[in-house]
């Protein structure tokens, strides 16, 4: 087909027989015009040019025939076929026009909260549109900006239905200077086909925002401020507060005595620097007032890092009195030798970080040997610990205070509800009066399930206490102990060392003399060896219940202990076998009257046999003779003896009798020595 002015035709030909009339074999001609891709042909817009003649043409008609357009000729019924060719060029005035597209389709979209801008099409919008093959242009526009405080996190729009390429979609996103998505618009651009389209579907599955991250500004910390200030009056300058920019804090400071405050910093903004500045803080001179001691506390409030650590309130005492720390000893028993060691600061001196240490040496003495002994009840020193209880129940002005355990509570303590304080307490304990509740002055107002940290000390606070204890030859004991002491209250404090607890007076026996008892258990009695050598003799009397007597080579509680000599039920006996059992170091374990009675060493007339003796045995052994059993009226039942030498004192120079009971005993010894009246 040729081509012509956006459009193509077709050209007809026919083979006519010369002479014939044209009209009859065809009485018309239909030429078909096809518009060139992109264009269109409209029979309106062609016309045979009116300068146009031919004789074989009566008319020519232009008719549409869809996208084409027919031009019709009709032949002239006079016109006979020449002899040769005869060709009808038809000058048709028109041309193709170029053709107009359309677009059609939906744009669908779920818009979350917290986000502006172009609304949720979750039902699909229309859209549509048209232009010209090959043109672009501007289809839509969607922009979603997301809320103050939030930023976006989905977004994306996609051609779902439709081709693609037909497409140029261009995002224009906006950042904050945190590089968070705070909004972003889509220019949806379409790029004309050479047919019109419907059908297509855009879509942005989810537009949603979420609320930016702002790390909070804390105080986070505060420099150093002193434990104690003199109490003639002292300032304190550039106390810092630390924190991040905009973080805001208040600071007041409060007398706990008089209860007056002073704002130190007044809901202030730490700024970029990070630091706070409180140029100075101001503590007065107390020396002429009612009391010679204060208490301040710095009480931090605001936006506090949650994980803070220091102290808050801040404790800052004052104070004009120097008390005195005393360590020294305490003994019912007669125990001498300890003299008091002084220390003393003034009040509320903090040695926390290098504590004073306190060394104490004494040479203990009695009447007696003294030797150690066991803790008896595990306390060794007076005021070291406090005791902690905790409350049961709450109370509200009252005189009493519900308690899990008062057991180790003890009259005259004092507390504070704020565990913190170091010699100011607020209440004392007045009275224990059952396992579960004290008295306390004055009324208390307390919450349930509340440690309270009661003390005896006045707020001084000593520990790493130690000591060690030699037994001495002559008797006495060196005593050494070591404490460190961390805090000085308010108050003169003494610390005691149980002496009681910790070592233990025998007396001594001297020759010719008795002792006499009714008690059950174990008594001792100190013996005096000579470095020579020489004989311990002893005779006894168990009166009822059996009793036994054992000489044994060295002093309770020591590492050499040998038994010597005991009292038996047999005459041969006297050294052993040994009963290891009872009234036997460490254990040193009381026998009721049952094991007693059938323990062979345990002697006397409580199951009506004889008790030996042993006057034969003796004089066979030490060539000493008993001249009588009976002396000083009591008649005694049986002797018991050791004869020692040089090698026995250079092992240990020490020596004990003991006798051991059950319930109910009653006993007499007396102590011979050879030569004299009861041994010749």
């Amino acid at each position: 087909m040729p081509s012509f002015n956006n459009y193509i035709f077709t050209d007809i030909q026919y083979t006519i027989p010369e002479g014939s009339n044209v009209s009859i074999l065809y009485p018309t001609v239909q030429i078909t015009i096809v518009p060139n891709s992109g264009y269109t042909a409209n029979a309106a817009d062609f016309s045979l040019d009116s300068s146009f003649s031919d004789d074989a043409v009566q008319s020519v008609v232009f008719t549409q025939d869809g996208l084409n357009v027919l031009c019709t000729v009709t032949f002239d019924t006079g016109f006979f076929m020449p002899s040769g060719n005869y060709t009808i060029p038809l000058c048709v005035v028109g041309e193709g026009k170029v053709g107009e597209i359309t677009i059609g389709g939906t744009i669908s979209t779920n818009v979350g909260p917290n986000i502006t801008g172009s609304p949720n099409e979750g039902g699909g919008t229309p859209y549509s549109n048209s232009g010209l093959v090959g043109e672009t242009e501007l289809l839509l526009t969607r922009s979603y900006t997301a809320a103050s405080g939030y930023y976006l996190t989905s977004t994306g729009l996609q051609v779902t239905n439709g081709n693609a390429s037909n497409y140029n979609i261009v995002q224009t996103p906006v950042y904050d200077l945190d590089n968070n998505l705070t909004s972003i618009s889509y220019d949806v651009n379409y790029i004309y086909p050479n047919q019109s389209i419907s059908g297509d579907r855009l879509s942005i599955y989810q537009v949603s925002a979420r609320e930016i991250f702002v790390a909070p500004q804390y105080v986070t910390s505060y420099s150093n401020l002193p434990g104690t200030v003199n109490g003639f009056g002292e300032s304190f300058t550039n106390w810092k507060i630390f924190g991040g920019e905009g973080a805001s804090v208040t600071a007041i400071m409060t007398d706990t005595y008089s209860g007056n405050s002073w704002t130190l910093v007044d809901n202030e903004t730490i700024d970029n620097t990070g630091i706070l500045n409180v140029p100075v803080i101001n503590f007065p001179n107390i020396s002429g007032g009612a009391t010679a001691k204060e208490v301040y506390r710095i009480t931090l409030t605001g936006d506090l890092d949650p994980n803070f650590t220091q102290p808050n309130p801040i404790t800052i005492w004052q104070s004009t009195l120097i008390p005195e720390i005393t360590f020294t000893g305490l003994s019912t028993n007669g125990i001498t030798g300890y003299t008091p060691v002084v220390k003393s600061s003034a009040a509320f001196s903090d040695f926390q970080t290098s504590p004073q240490t306190v060394n104490i040496e004494w040479t203990l003495t009695a009447p007696g040997t003294l030797v150690v002994d066991q803790i008896l009840d595990g306390k060794t020193i007076t005021n070291i610990d406090s005791v902690i209880i905790t409350t049961t129940a709450a109370s509200t002005n009252s005189s009493t205070i519900t308690v899990d355990d008062t057991s180790d509570v003890v009259v005259g303590s004092k507390f504070s509800l704020n565990n913190t304080d170091r010699g100011i307490y607020d209440y004392e304990i007045t009275g224990v009066n059952s396992p579960t509740e004290i008295s306390v002055s004055p009324n208390i107002t307390i919450e349930n399930n509340f440690k309270i940290f009661t003390y005896t000390n006045n707020g001084n606070n000593v520990d790493n206490v130690s000591f060690s204890m030699i037994e001495n030859s002559d008797g006495s004991i060196t005593f050494k102990a070591e404490a460190s002491i961390y805090y000085f209250g308010t108050e003169d404090t003494t610390f005691e060392f149980l002496l009681d607890n910790l070592v233990r007076e025998i007396p001594s026996i001297a020759c010719g003399a008795t002792v006499a008892s009714g008690e059950e258990g174990i008594t001792d009695q100190m013996l005096t060896l000579d470095p020579a050598g020489g004989l311990i003799a002893f005779l006894v009397r168990p009166q009822g219940v059996r009793d036994k007597f054992e000489i044994i080579h060295g002093s309770p509680a020591s590492n050499f202990l040998v038994k010597k000599a005991t009292s038996s039920m047999t005459a041969a006996n006297n050294s052993g076998p040994f009963d290891n059992v009872f009234g036997t170091e460490a254990n040193n374990q009381i026998p009721t009257v049952d094991q007693a009675n059938n323990t062979d060493q345990f002697i006397g007339t409580a199951l009506g046999a004889a008790v030996p003796n042993r006057t034969s045995e003796f004089f066979n052994d030490t060539g000493f003779t008993i001249p009588s059993m009976t002396v000083g009226g009591i008649t005694y039942q049986q002797v018991v003896w050791w004869e020692y030498t040089a090698a026995d004192y250079n092992n240990n120079s020490s020596a004990f009798f003991r006798i051991t009971g059950p319930s109910g005993t009653d006993w007499d010894i007396l102590r011979i020595c050879c030569p004299d009246a009861n041994c010749t």
